[in-house]
């Protein structure tokens, strides 16, 4: 284990009292797989003097810990804090059996919305709760992980079961929770957004329960744990499932029926010593060690000999039945033996480890990602001085322990990391450990203090503890984050800058020759974020070529693609075209017959098209101006850049580009149809600076494109060359920034200051600042040096003053974006719709308060 970074709290107190009492109520945290932490605080982060008045639920992207943003603020004790699997609504449980649940309002994550509110127990408190299991679980087939074999068959979806489903099938959304005195209450949303709630009691009567925890079986129901406290007491199981039931009589069509039903049970083993016994006085955590396997458990216990942590595990025992009762008939009326004995499922006792102080957390991944029985897996225990000890699941052997004690917290204005200090401690006091959460790929975990004070370290890998973070493993959770739709910020965490480049090559070569078409199609544009977000954590590769001019190339070309498709789907066929469409023919053509200099000409190769195939009404065609402009602006980039390129051997970001046949097909290709456009509606086209009279800026751009294609493979003439370099003659060309440069954590920031990083709530942290070297194409305006440019619709935002906090930033990268379009056709709410949850870069939009 190895500390990423550190987030300490202005407000941190040092009174061990007050320490004892923050123990006992305990901070909460619940981390989503979009890599967005919730936690709870009982002070204002903002306030330099703890005040214990209320709680405070907070989220923060983990690539911007030092910027938290506030849900809500709760008068009660928050017991629970739990995501759903879409990472966008939040569940808050209560000690006063109040259950809400917010969500992030237009996807901005510091914008934040009350859903709904329920008084589930009223008055009790909400021990556990969890949301619905949906039906999806992908795993890594452990003997095709290291190979090369396609997406479909190094991961797998596991046969598991929706937790409750609607009519038809369909998987329902809903949580289910559970109070303090083993009440069960549920809310299923349904089809018409109507809400369905049910209520049963946990056993046969009410009893006082003091820890539970719930997880999800493969056929669809839920296994609950529960401890009344005592160590003398049993661990009571049981089996829970939910269902929905249709009436046509009544206003109530739905119900929503509960059951549950005993399951086996167990004693603890340190109850039978009578030392042991007086000892370890209480059960204080129960945990299942996956969420999504029910075949083992962890129960820790505390006293005056400090503390025990005891594993069992599900096992099918047979059942020995009298020799009666053995005898079944055959066919022919005689009796023979039956030698197949019955079984049951109990709990039986495999290990325990004893350690010299109370535990305050335990922690264990939500989902094994291996299909190996029994799944590999890690258990965090974190215990009163600070320790936590990582021990494995097969024999609870300790791999590695960390004293969070030990970590140097200095905060000061002229530390060497330059950060700003807001009143405060001179010396920032670590509390207790009291909730630590794994990441969802299980190579970070995030730990949080009684202060809310937070510190995130990267976890080697599970299937070798001992080894480092290598590149075969790597593409494989890379790989897992592409197919699966988590979140890959805790898989950069553990990069090194000598292995990106390998890791790339890998990555490309594993998808772009041993996938299928179909499957390259559908993961195309999240392949090349992944990429982009690798390149762009190197300032400088080991090529020479700096890595921000590759993210660039993948940016450009995911931009590209996205607007290929966009115009492209305005093509409505023919209703008696029995074979291609118009974007099928135009890509048929500039492939076949591009090459043919009599085709160099683009107004020549538009009589080999029926134009009626290409009419759009003129409205939409209005709105599309701006991404016009943008692929004709980058065709004239592209080509000035050549020369440069070529002679110099300067890169530039997204000029990558120009030797890519493919990506100089698609522009050919888009050229053709903005031309074809441009005579239905003038103002479609983009508007170019020409500076010599009688250029068709277009027509011109499409022969040298095509010349480029036709000598791809060979040197570009010099005649060739020259016609590139006398572009800034003829038209303005534009000095266009394709770098999205990374912010956060995840920058190349995270390589060039000392670890590990020191952070401090709502402090500016400047050691994230980092100068990029590019270079400039000779003859090229920047003309947007002096305002910002909106990432997504490519239009100029203008000043600070005029934008009126309609803008959005990524946590992620250095893009911006309006809120709110100001254009409202339909093409341009597509468009916008695409962007709405999350950047190009695939991080998380929040409302920039800067501007």
């Amino acid at each position: 284990m190895e500390l990423v970074y550190s987030v300490t709290c202005a407000s941190s107190s040092s009174s061990k009292r007050l320490n004892d009492w923050l123990v006992d109520r305990r901070c909460v945290s619940s981390l989503s797989n979009k890599n967005i932490l919730a936690f709870t605080s009982f002070s204002d982060l903002t306030d330099s003097e703890p005040k214990y008045l209320s709680t405070h639920v907070y989220v923060i992207d983990l690539n911007l810990p030092h910027e938290p943003n506030l849900v809500t603020k709760h008068d009660e004790d928050v017991t629970i804090l739990e995501w759903d699997s879409s990472g966008t609504r939040l569940l808050i449980g209560d000690a006063f059996g109040k259950i809400e649940i917010w969500s992030i309002k237009d996807f901005l994550i510091n914008d934040w919305y009350l859903v709904n509110s329920f008084t589930a127990f009223g008055g009790e408190k909400t021990l556990s709760a969890v949301w619905f299991h949906n039906g999806i679980k992908s795993i890594i087939v452990t003997d095709k992980k290291d190979s090369s074999h396609s997406y479909s068959e190094k991961f797998i979806n596991a046969k598991f079961n929706a937790s409750v489903r609607q009519f038809g099938g369909k998987p329902a959304n809903g949580f289910v929770a559970i109070s303090a005195s083993g009440l069960i209450w549920c809310a299923v949303y349904l089809s018409d957004n109507s809400i369905v709630t049910g209520t049963k009691i946990l056993g046969n009567f009410r009893s006082k329960l003091k820890i539970v925890d719930i997880c999800y079986t493969r056929n669809g129901e839920f296994l609950m744990i529960t401890s009344n406290g005592s160590v003398d007491s049993s661990i009571n199981c049981y089996r829970v499932s939910i269902n929905l039931s249709y009436s046509n009589l009544g206003s109530d069509k739905t119900k929503c029926t509960i059951t549950s039903q005993p399951f086996s049970s167990f004693y603890l083993n340190c109850s039978n010593d009578i030392v042991q016994a007086n000892g370890y006085s209480y059960v204080n955590h129960i945990k299942f060690i996956l969420k999504e396997a029910a075949d083992a458990v962890i129960v820790g216990t505390s006293g005056s000999l400090g503390s025990t942590v005891e594993l069992w595990v599900l096992r099918d025992k047979p059942v020995q039945l009298h020799k009666m009762y053995q005898q079944i008939k055959n066919s022919n009326g005689g009796s023979e033996f039956n030698n197949q004995s019955p079984k049951t499922t109990v709990w039986q006792y495999s290990c325990s480890v004893n350690y010299y102080q109370p535990i305050v957390a335990i922690t264990t991944p939500r989902v094994s990602l291996y299909d190996v029985n029994p799944p590999l897996s890690y258990i965090m225990v974190s215990y009163r001085d600070n320790t936590v000890n990582c021990y494995i699941r097969e024999n609870l052997k300790r791999i590695f322990a960390i004293g969070v004690n030990s970590i140097s917290l200095q905060n000061n204005p002229s530390n060497k990391f330059g950060m700003v200090n807001v009143k405060s401690n001179s010396n920032p006091i670590i509390s207790n450990i009291v909730d630590m959460q794994f990441s969802w790929s299980g190579t970070a975990l995030a730990l949080l203090d009684t202060n809310s004070q937070l510190f995130v370290y990267r976890i080697p890998p599970v299937t070798d503890p001992k080894a480092s973070f290598n590149p075969v493993f790597l593409q494989t959770m890379l790989e897992y984050c592409l197919v699966s739709g988590n979140d890959w910020w805790d898989i950069l965490i553990c990069l090194r800058p000598t292995i990106i480049d390998s890791l790339c090559d890998m990555l490309t070569e594993g998808f772009m020759q041993r996938q299928t078409h179909a499957l390259q199609q559908k993961y195309y544009n999240r392949f090349l974020a992944i990429k982009a977000s690798l390149y762009r954590c190197l300032n400088q590769g080991n090529s020479g070529t700096s890595g921000q001019n590759k993210s660039g190339d993948c940016y450009t070309l995911f931009m590209l693609n996205s607007i290929s498709h966009l115009l492209k789907s305005l093509l409505r066929p023919s209703v008696n075209a029995d074979k291609e469409g118009p974007a099928e023919m135009l890509s048929n053509l500039i492939q076949t017959k591009g090459n043919d200099p009599i085709y160099f000409n683009v107004d020549k190769l538009l009589l080999c098209l029926e134009h009626k195939d290409f009419y759009v009404e003129t409205v939409i065609l209005q709105s599309l101006q701006q991404l016009n402009q943008w692929i004709g602006d980058l065709a004239l980039f592209l080509l000035a850049s050549l020369p440069q390129q070529f002679h110099n051997n300067y890169r530039f970001p997204g000029g990558g580009l120009i030797y890519d046949v493919k990506s100089l097909n698609t522009l050919r290709e888009l050229l053709v149809i903005i031309r074809i456009w441009g005579l239905i509606n003038e103002s479609c086209l983009p508007n170019f600076v020409i500076l010599s009279k009688d250029v068709d800026v277009i027509g011109q751009i499409f022969k040298l494109l095509s010349r480029m294609v036709a000598t791809m493979g060979n040197e570009p003439d010099e005649s060739f060359l020259d016609e590139c370099c006398s572009l800034p003659n003829q038209v303005l060309i534009t000095q266009m920034d394709l770098t999205l440069k990374a912010r956060g954590v995840t920058s190349p920031a995270m390589f060039i200051n000392p670890s590990p990083l020191q952070f401090q709530y709502f402090a500016e942290a400047s050691f994230l600042k980092y100068h990029i070297k590019t270079h400039s194409v000779d003859g090229a305006v920047d003309n947007y040096k002096c305002t910002k440019m909106d990432t997504v619709r490519h239009i100029a935002l203008g000043a600070k003053d005029s934008i009126n906090g309609n803008i959005r930033m990524c946590t992620r990268c250095s893009a911006i974006s309006l809120i709110q379009s100001q254009n409202k056709s339909p093409s341009t709410r597509t468009w916008d719709m695409r962007w709405c949850s999350n950047c190009i870069c695939g991080g998380h939009w929040k409302v920039d308060n800067e501007y």
